[in-house]
């Protein structure tokens, strides 16, 4: 290996190798109410080239969805972290809709009913791998979130399992969600 390139791989690694330990006194770091330890917090730091500032937050392994505990999505990681079981009420969720055991807030319901159209309460599966989603215990997809989210940003809402003339409202421009027994509506 020309000696150049050691020097520019040492300087490449140190960075994300120099993670600091967090002191005995506990990481301060707690994902589905356990605490992660030093070393998952340095397998974290690797992963995504940043540490994880102290808190309390929720995971869900399998879409890989993260927020803060008591609060809606904030963002997705890789799916498949084992961070402990996720709890249904891990977001505070009062919606009658639960995405991998997770019942959604309200937050969340606004936002899912605004970007795809419509928002059916139930039990459902988000597989953050493939995109897929579907009725929970039915392997078999109901459609594919990206594919959704790609279709909407072209222009072309087609007939899919979000959105329908019926579930955006009578007349194309206003929509609703029932959130708890709250209808909430809003223009497209």
């Amino acid at each position: 290996m020309p000696r150049i390139l050691i020097p520019l791989l040492m300087m490449a690694v140190l960075p994300v190798c120099s993670v600091a330990l967090p002191a005995a006194g506990g990481t301060n770091v707690f994902i589905n109410g356990r605490e992660l330890t030093p070393k998952q917090i340095v397998a974290i730091t690797i992963t995504y080239r940043y540490a994880p500032i102290p808190g309390r937050y929720w995971y869900d392994s399998r879409s890989g969805g993260w927020g803060f505990e008591g609060h809606e999505a904030m963002g997705f990681l890789i799916p498949g972290h084992n961070f402990g079981p996720l709890v249904a009420n891990a977001s505070n969720g009062n919606t009658g809709v639960f995405i991998n055991g997770r019942e959604i807030n309200t937050i969340e319901a606004v936002r899912i009913r605004q970007t795809f159209g419509a928002l059916y309460r139930g039990r459902w599966w988000l597989d953050g791998r493939t995109g897929y989603y579907g009725l929970e215990g039915n392997p078999m997809p109901l459609g594919n979130i990206s594919a959704a989210l790609r279709a909407q940003r072209s222009g072309k809402r087609g007939d899919n399992f979000w959105c329908s003339r019926t579930a955006c409202g009578n007349d194309g421009k206003t929509g609703y969600v029932d959130v708890g027994g709250t209808i909430v509506t809003y223009d497209h």
